[in-house]
């Protein structure tokens, strides 16, 4: 069979596959009535922290330990293909690269003008896929990487110029799928040292446009976002405006955002002394 001609069923395999599990997705969260997330309660709240210090990371941690230790919520039970559902093929290379990917992206937080914040980047607007759009540091994972840590560790560094030894992980969500299913990404989340001046960071210019950060009490402000669903599921989550008109934080990103925030609102905020 002529290149063209497989390249053209494997596309096919690939949509089709991408509509079953978008479609079982959809029936596994029916049991979503859609309900207000905890951060998002029709009025403006308070985040749990208002500095990122030592008690503040030390909250932060504890409450996505917390969250971990009571297992993955039944929103994030998600499904992956085997290779003989995506492409039936009796190519072994072939069937080897239907397997989903493994990736994993970074949520930094950071501290700008003594605020906490988190970190996003806006990407290249010539790039291929998501131009343009609002996104966390992250891509898919090297085989010298020793970890998925490690790998979304090392994406920060390339794309948005910090240094490693900067950044401290402190707690690691449920992966969550890319749109159709090819990549199989593990947000984690990490703290960056000292203060930012995002501005003044030295971005990859090939992959990032800029970078950008929001305060975390942005993040509990309903009129800075508008709750949609989360693709053909039943679950709604805040999809936030950003410091452009242009550009909103949606799709997987706002997922990841939605369920960090979910995680650190489980208890009462900090107190301050």
């Amino acid at each position: 069979m002529p290149l063209r001609a497989l390249d053209a069923l494997h596309t096919i395999a690939r949509r089709k596959t991408a509509a079953l599990y978008a479609k079982k997705e959809a029936r596994r969260s029916a049991h979503d009535d859609g309900s207000v997330p905890r951060h998002w309660e029709g009025k403006p709240c308070n985040p749990p922290i208002s500095r990122l210090d030592s008690a503040g990371i030390a909250l932060l941690e504890q409450r996505l330990a917390e969250a971990t230790a009571q297992g993955v919520p039944p929103h994030m039970r998600f499904t992956y293909p085997k290779p003989s559902v995506l492409e039936p093929s009796n190519n072994e290379s072939t069937q080897q690269m239907a397997v989903a990917a493994e990736a994993a992206v970074l949520l930094l937080l950071c501290t700008v003008e003594g605020r906490p914040s988190i970190l996003f980047e806006e990407r290249n607007r010539r790039l291929a896929a998501h131009s343009g759009e609002a996104c966390f540091a992250g891509g898919k994972a090297d085989d010298a990487d020793t970890s998925l840590a490690a790998t979304a560790v090392r994406e920060a560094v390339e794309e948005l110029g910090i240094a490693a030894a900067d950044v401290r992980i402190i707690g690691e969500l449920p992966p969550v799928p890319g749109k159709d299913y090819r990549l199989r990404v593990h947000p984690f989340v990490g703290v960056l040292a000292g203060e930012t001046d995002p501005k003044s960071l030295r971005v990859s210019r090939n992959e990032v446009h800029r970078a950008f950060a929001l305060p975390l009490d942005y993040f509990f402000n309903p009129a800075n976002s508008t709750l949609v669903r989360f693709r053909q599921s039943r679950i709604r989550i805040p999809v936030y405006q950003t410091d452009k008109r242009s550009l909103t934080i949606w799709g997987l990103t706002a997922f990841i955002l939605h369920e960090f925030l979910q995680r650190i609102t489980a208890g009462p905020p900090l107190s301050e002394e």
